[in-house]
């Protein structure tokens, strides 16, 4: 079996047939969110994660802007502290792929119940979806924007106001 791309746009064999060749066009509406898709495709690649010291096996799945879907799931290292993150992974996987930007993400443990991003991992997403990404927090509740997960958030506007002379 041939493994998947690392995104989906539901036509295999064909993965940009779907997608537009350029990012969604200014005013163009938002990409549905089929919640139960994202977490199933993390809960996918987080099956193929490579977590042999702490057992945590963790995927993720977002949507992008085009409407695909980029997955990535987590490896870690002996020294834990070079450990990637599931996140780490579809950040990759997204700008590997020609990707613009993510609409909403679903992060889920190997048993599919949903994971918050750590702290490191919203300012990854925050780089790549804006703080009006949103965040799947499980079947039966509403997502949460990202703004409200790092409030007060370090982005490149910020950067750009605090550097030097």
């Amino acid at each position: 079996m041939r493994p998947a791309p690392p995104y989906d746009t539901g036509m295999p064999g064909r993965p940009d047939a779907a997608a537009p060749a350029a990012g969604r066009a200014i005013g163009a509406p938002r990409p549905a969110v089929d919640w139960v898709r994202l977490r199933t495709r993390a809960r996918t690649a987080s099956r193929r994660a490579h977590a042999p010291y702490s057992g945590l096996r963790v995927g993720a799945a977002g949507l992008t802007a085009e409407g695909r879907i980029v997955i990535g799931c987590n490896v870690e290292n002996a020294s834990y502290g070079l450990t990637l993150c599931a996140e780490c992974g579809l950040v990759s996987a997204l700008r590997a792929s020609g990707a613009g930007s993510l609409l909403a993400v679903s992060v889920v443990a190997g048993d599919g119940a949903p994971l918050t991003p750590c702290g490191r991992c919203r300012q990854l997403l925050l780089e790549l979806g804006g703080p009006d990404l949103l965040v799947d927090r499980g079947a039966g509740a509403e997502p949460v924007a990202l703004r409200a997960l790092l409030p007060g958030a370090f982005d490149a506007a910020e950067l750009g106001r605090r550097r030097g002379p």
